[in-house]
């Protein structure tokens, strides 16, 4: 007997069996131990795996591919929602910077920040003291011009007139005589010359004192009065110019001036805001022109007020293009140009403020 017959039969599998494998074998990704399973059972646990795998794979393109389409979907429909007949600008106001056109030492504040003025309030006063002074000499000098010359200088003046008046009598009889007695050869001509030229300087004399008599009486002169009423007129304006009022009805919004401040003239003092004129400035394309037209009710929104409209009304169209190419030559290029459109807003409850981003609704112009 051979050795291999004594040990026995051998150990080593037979053809028809699949050769042991002492480790897990790795397939498609899924690890079995073929010790413990038939062969069969292996196989089919592996087509298994790769169905469901497949399955996975397919599911998730689907899902993935649905999505998108969801995902377009709902940006189209966002794009589509988009397109409106509204366009975009600022509400802006008037304002008013007051001045005092002469400059001066700011004397006393009288308003604050935030204040609501009224017409006419004063805000700031100005120190005016040398002109206070000089407005008192000129009205002074005005009440003398007007009052006229004093009764006891039109006495003296009419004293001293009738008083040439004696004298140029005198002087006419003695030279009346001084001829007859030339005539008669009683006197030299030179005699008679002398009584003769002082009866004519006396005469000039008496003249000049009527004429001083009755500047007196007449009063002043008419046009002295309204010099010195000018003078006094332009004094009264440089004191208003001291102080500094409002205008109009508004809301105090820089004050750019302390107590103690020398502003020179024409120094801005403060700035104000009309809130009752409040309007706000938009571009539209030019196709929108003709469905557009002034005093036309619009819709106004902001985002301070979100689901209200206020009212508008269309002020101002603009009859010059803005942002337009230097040379239109085509259809796209035209409807680039914008015109730009003014928004009255009334504001009676106040609720809207300069500087607030508004949408301006216009009916009846296409979407975009």
């Amino acid at each position: 007997m051979s050795v291999l017959e004594e040990s026995g039969p051998c150990p080593c599998p037979s053809s028809s069996s699949p050769p042991p494998n002492p480790l897990p074998q790795r397939s498609n990704g899924l690890l079995f131990d073929f010790a413990d399973a038939p062969w069969t059972s292996v196989v089919r646990l592996n087509q298994a795996a790769s169905i469901a795998k497949v399955g996975a794979a397919v599911a998730n393109e689907l899902f993935f591919r649905t999505g998108i389409l969801a995902i377009g979907v709902v940006m189209t429909s966002c794009v589509q929602s988009s397109k409106t007949s509204s366009v975009s600008g600022t509400i802006e106001t008037d304002e008013v910077h007051v001045a005092s056109r002469y400059g001066g030492r700011v004397e006393k504040i009288f308003a604050r920040e935030g204040d609501t003025l009224t017409n006419g309030q004063t805000i700031v006063e100005l120190d005016a003291a040398e002109l206070r002074a000089r407005r008192d000499q000129v009205a002074a000098q005005l009440s003398e011009l007007v009052a006229g010359p004093r009764p006891l200088e039109i006495a003296a003046a009419s004293n001293d007139w009738q008083a040439l008046v004696a004298e140029l009598d005198l002087a006419q009889a003695e030279a009346k005589r001084a001829r007859e007695l030339f005539a008669q050869n009683t006197i030299s001509e030179t005699e008679r010359d002398q009584a003769v030229s002082r009866a004519a300087a006396l005469e000039k004399s008496a003249a000049a004192a009527k004429s001083r008599y009755d500047l007196l009486v007449a009063g002043t002169r008419p046009e002295r009065i309204a010099e010195t009423q000018a003078r006094l007129a332009e004094t009264d304006a440089q004191l208003r110019e001291m102080r500094i009022t409002a205008p109009t009805n508004c809301v105090l919004e820089v004050l750019g001036v302390k107590a103690g401040d020398v502003l020179p003239a024409n120094r801005e003092v403060a700035t104000l805001v009309l809130p009752q004129r409040l309007w706000a400035r938009v571009y539209v394309p030019e196709p929108w022109l003709g469905l557009i037209r002034p005093e036309q009710t619009v819709k106004v929104r902001v985002d301070s007020f979100p689901g209200k409209a206020f009212e508008g009304r269309v002020e101002q169209i603009s009859r010059v293009a803005e942002f337009t190419p230097r040379n239109v030559q085509t259809m796209d290029e035209r409807i680039k140009q914008v015109f730009g459109v003014k928004v009255w807003l009334p504001n009676q409850e106040g609720q809207l403020r300069a500087g607030m981003s508004a949408d301006v609704v216009f009916p009846g112009v296409p979407a975009r």
